[in-house]
């Protein structure tokens, strides 16, 4: 289910100078860039290979990358906005700070970090990413691999657990230099339900039905309520302090 970062564009900069996005996948909030701010300079990185030579045939102006956020292949201070939509969830938990700071580096100071995972919510428990660890046997009996593991192991990596966060565990993930600006959290159960639901569509390779497609629409609508603490999701935005916390 596709959420991207469209919902809280009012965080950006009116002209931001650079965006990087951090797990890319096929380019989509890349292409949406281009067209909202076309003279921004545009980078992304995710470890899909397939997936980024779609994002490079969509964005030909972006430098696509194949990489890990732990270890992000640009110099110090070549951002103004890192983005990153509903990607930390799915980086082993060893590695999350090392995102957070490489975040940082490659940010300049005073520049936004602005990402979305799914919030410790009411329903956290109905998110369907994580049967082949809560039901794993049922998982190998009907689906067997997902779309993600071939993905996964040839970099020798398992998909790990999809882990749903409360603010607190952000801002300990921030550390020194990433403070939180803005918070806005979403939806509750309407959101996973689709999921649930646009599952059979992306087993079958057909994402773009019509059904499907609606379905997109409801959770996004469920998306434009925020339900406290109960919700789902989690958009957040840190202000990098970097240069005024130099000892």
């Amino acid at each position: 289910m596709e959420i991207k970062g469209s919902k809280i564009a009012f965080w950006y900069p009116d002209n931001p100078g650079s965006i990087l996005d951090l797990g890319c996948n096929a380019g989509e909030w890349l292409k949406d860039c281009s067209i909202k701010w076309p003279r921004a300079r545009l980078a992304g990185l995710d470890i899909n290979s397939e997936s980024l030579e779609r994002a490079r045939t969509k964005v030909p102006i972006a430098e696509i990358v194949e990489a890990s956020g732990d270890s992000i292949p640009f110099p110090d201070n070549s951002f103004d906005v890192v983005t990153s939509f509903e990607v930390i969830e799915h980086i082993p938990a060893e590695l999350r700070p090392k995102v957070f700071s490489e975040v940082s580096r490659v940010l300049n100071n005073g520049g936004l970090f602005i990402f979305s995972v799914p919030h410790r919510g009411l329903f956290h428990w109905l998110d369907s990413n994580n049967v082949r660890h809560n039901f794993s046997w049922l998982y190998r009996l009907l689906v067997g691999k997902g779309m993600r593991d071939k993905t996964y192991e040839s970099r020798s990596e398992q998909v790990v657990y999809h882990e749903h966060f409360n603010l607190d565990e952000l801002i300990a993930l921030g550390g020194r230099n990433l403070e939180v600006e803005n918070v806005r959290r979403a939806g509750l159960f309407i959101y996973p339900l689709m999921d649930w639901l646009s599952w059979p569509f992306y087993r079958m390779k057909i994402p773009q039905n019509p059904i499907r497609c609606l379905l997109e629409r409801i959770a996004g609508w469920d998306y434009t309520i925020d339900y406290g603490t109960f919700s789902y999701g989690i958009f957040c935005a840190m202000r990098n302090k970097k240069g005024s916390r130099q000892v």
